[in-house]
């Protein structure tokens, strides 16, 4: 007969099982804001917000406000990557073994914003579709010694590593091979040409892939994304939508920064 003190110590509290789980995400991605919270649980920004700033007062999450006017970030701190690894097993979530703290920067706190609602969308468009953040990719081509949907790009004589911000593997039908991949940029920044044009070539030219889709939140990155596609024939290899065309409004994206303020390396 199991003693009643040992059936009360294995039970866990399905908040504790929620809040790790969510904490786990977040480590996923690297970052989450209220807003990607509440789109992927389907939840109200208040409410998603009260879940993140109570893991926040327990040290669970660290929050980051990082831009004016934008949604801040919420991070896992080390005591909450402790409990996300402790419950992965009785949440039925999967723990991203592996992968370092991560931090949040000015430069890239607008891009990771609007990445989290992204990701957040889409596994809410496709729950029987396995959807990893770029973060989880480069853990998985350094476990499997391997690509899986980073490309290899040249450029200037020199070669480096591009990986998108998301990949889609759709579910494996049984008995069949298994379907390539999509991968998933979110692009707010306007890049250099050549820059721009030799990541496109490299997708378009990847076969380990089946379809690249960018989002872009201003006419003028896609224009630019327009006009590389165009020019390497790639129309039907890589797709642009708008930004508003997967997530909703996001505070600080209702006017876009300006050309000066855009250029860079996103």
């Amino acid at each position: 007969m199991v003693p009643i003190y040992a059936a009360y110590s294995t039970f866990i509290p399905p908040q504790v099982i929620q809040q790790a789980g969510m904490i786990a995400w977040a480590d996923a991605l690297g970052a989450i804001t209220a807003e990607a919270l509440a789109e992927r649980e389907e939840l109200s920004t208040d409410v998603a917000r009260k879940r993140l700033d109570e893991a926040v007062e327990l040290g669970f999450l660290d929050r980051h406000s990082v831009l004016v006017g934008h949604s801040e970030l919420y991070v896992a701190s080390t005591a909450g990557r402790q409990l996300a690894h402790k419950h992965a097993d009785a949440g039925g979530y999967s723990w991203p073994e592996g992968m370092r703290k991560a931090r949040v920067t000015i430069k890239q706190a607008r891009h990771t914003i609007a990445r989290a609602s992204v990701v957040a969308a889409l596994e809410r468009r496709y729950p029987d579709h396995r959807i990893i953040s770029e973060r989880e990719l480069h853990r998985e081509e350094s476990q499997q010694g391997r690509r899986l949907a980073s490309v290899e790009i040249r450029r200037r004589g020199e070669t480096e590593s591009h990986f998108p911000d998301a990949v889609i593997w759709p579910p494996s039908p049984p008995g069949e091979q298994p379907p390539l991949p999509i991968a998933v940029e979110v692009e707010l920044t306007l890049k250099w040409k050549e820059e721009l044009t030799a990541i496109c070539r490299a997708f378009a030219r990847c076969q380990r892939i089946e379809a690249v889709v960018y989002y872009t939140d201003t006419t003028k990155v896609a224009e630019k994304l327009f006009d590389a596609i165009e020019e390497l024939k790639a129309e039907e290899m890589i797709a642009v939508n708008p930004l508003s065309s997967i997530v909703g409004s996001l505070p600080g994206f209702e006017s876009a920064p300006s050309e000066s303020e855009t250029e860079g390396d996103q």
